[in-house]
């Protein structure tokens, strides 16, 4: 899948195949740009079948033939979301199309950060000199790992999980919630925060936990039950402790923007790193599981637990504090 960055215009390209070779289209190649995330956060809702762009013109690659470039809009770029590009053309006179799924990506250290950190020249006859793409390619393989190390994406995405009610006012969740869009209790909807007027059928006020990796309720407006008898009303089941609101073994839906808002720290000092070992010479060897290596004069082998990590411990130190692992801290 092709990606493009937050709030970036870069370049997404195709190459057009027929007959089993890259060929030149036979006059301008047009795209149509549909928007397809799912996120009923947004309002108007966002129709996937039809196209937020159309008919947009690309330009051909000057050195690459049958390749054909058209740079992301910035009015799509403002948040994570996934694009859909329809190219149009035609080839022998025979009318045509094909897809390209795109992803709109938030890095997780600038490329500012990176050039200065690791020292790589911004002049192009400077003999350490990074392309644009290959910093592209070198933070995507430091993400992919660090997602991979810690098991969550550090950027907000629109997803559904599923936790499952233990007869407390806590619910669990795999990945951390940033916002509660729908709530829904054995498959049937109790909350709904994205329509207007919103709905609760639930009977109580859900609330994301401090960590984000659970939704508890809020009993902050709710009286205790010594107000309510001391006023001869009976106490609503909010305040009774022995029965909880997320009920015992009901599976829960829970559908939301998930993630961070911001990358932590942490996370992007370990991208930076993994950057430097992407363009490191010994990056060949470590990805091909080499664990030693001999001449007559020289050696070198690596610890068992490069395979296990990322690679590099100070990395895996500084990533430590966001691995999910089976026990969740709510």
């Amino acid at each position: 899948m092709a990606e493009v960055y937050v709030k970036r215009n870069d370049p997404v390209k195709t190459r057009i195949f027929y007959g089993g070779e890259i060929v030149d289209a036979d006059s301008t190649v047009l795209v149509d740009i549909y928007d397809i995330t799912e996120d009923p956060g947004i309002s108007p809702s966002i129709n996937p079948a039809v196209p937020v762009l159309t008919n947009q013109t690309t330009s051909k690659s000057e050195v690459d033939y049958g390749t054909y470039i058209l740079n992301a809009p910035y009015s799509l770029t403002d948040r994570n979301r996934k694009l859909k590009y329809t190219w149009k053309y035609s080839v022998n006179g025979q009318s045509l199309s094909h897809d390209t799924l795109v992803d709109v990506v938030t890095p997780y250290c600038s490329f500012e950060e990176v050039i200065e950190d690791l020292g790589f020249g911004s002049d192009s006859s400077d003999p350490n000199y990074k392309t644009y793409h290959e910093l592209r390619m070198a933070e995507k393989y430091a993400r992919k790992i660090i997602e991979n190390y810690t098991g969550q994406q550090f950027y907000l995405y629109d997803d559904v999980q599923i936790g499952y009610g233990a007869g407390t006012d806590i619910m669990p969740l795999p990945f951390k919630l940033n916002t509660l869009h729908e709530l829904y209790e054995d498959d049937v909807l109790v909350i709904d925060n994205v329509s207007d007027p919103t709905v609760n059928n639930w009977g109580y006020t859900p609330i994301i936990s401090e960590t984000g990796f659970g939704i508890r309720v809020d009993k902050a407006s709710y009286l205790d039950n010594t107000v309510y008898v001391s006023n001869g009303l009976v106490p609503p089941t909010i305040n009774d402790t022995s029965f909880g609101a997320f009920k015992k073994d009901v599976r829960y839906r829970v559908q939301g923007k998930f993630g961070w808002d911001v990358v932590p720290d942490n996370v992007e000092e370990a991208c930076v790193i993994l950057i430097g070992e992407y363009f490191s010479k010994d990056s060949t060897w470590k990805n091909k599981y080499v664990q030693h290596v001999q001449s007559f004069d020289w050696q070198f082998e690596y610890f068992d637990d490069v395979f296990r990590g990322t690679g590099n411990l100070y990395v895996d130190q500084l990533l430590q504090p966001y691995v999910i692992t089976g026990m969740l801290v709510i």
